[in-house]
């Protein structure tokens, strides 16, 4: 699971939101220098991505679920909820350990790269977010007013 979020945050390694230093701490490279013995945060933020977007799926097409929230510009409102809260979720948390200095003094972290792993959180959120509200199964059959709002058809 750590090697499939690493991957994805990473961008499979094609395109770099952020520095290597900042990949090693977010996999809990410690402050001995010595192992990745720390919390892994591209698991913990990764889950807690998921689960905060398919959170915000149910919420507008299972639980609110009304006329008036089927239009496209509640389906972008939701999607920019979605967006904002996942990147200060990512962007705080390599920040704050930047702010107190707990981590490898071999590492050379910046606030650019915590605003990169907050940008590759917000983009994959909305990737997730697209994908749920695409497949049709779910959205058809428990949901009355929304199940017609998608990305592509809004």
């Amino acid at each position: 699971m750590a090697d499939f979020f690493a991957n994805l945050y990473e961008w499979f390694g094609l395109i770099p939101f952020y520095s290597k230093d900042m990949g090693d701490k977010l996999r809990g490279w410690d402050i001995t220098c010595t192992a990745y013995s720390e919390t892994n945060w591209y698991v913990m933020i990764g889950t807690f991505m998921i689960i905060l977007t398919v959170f915000f799926y149910a919420l507008q097409y299972h639980i609110i679920d009304k006329s008036r929230w089927n239009k496209k510009q509640h389906w972008w409102l939701f999607a920019l909820v979605i967006v904002v809260l996942n990147f200060l979720i990512a962007f705080t948390i390599p920040f704050n350990a930047i702010q107190a200095e707990d981590f490898c003094n071999t590492l050379i972290l910046s606030v650019s790269d915590c605003i990169g792993f907050g940008i590759s959180n917000a983009i994959w959120s909305f990737i997730l977010f697209i994908l749920i509200t695409t497949i049709p199964v779910f959205r058809r059959r428990f949901s009355t007013n929304c199940r017609e709002t998608t990305f592509w058809k809004p």
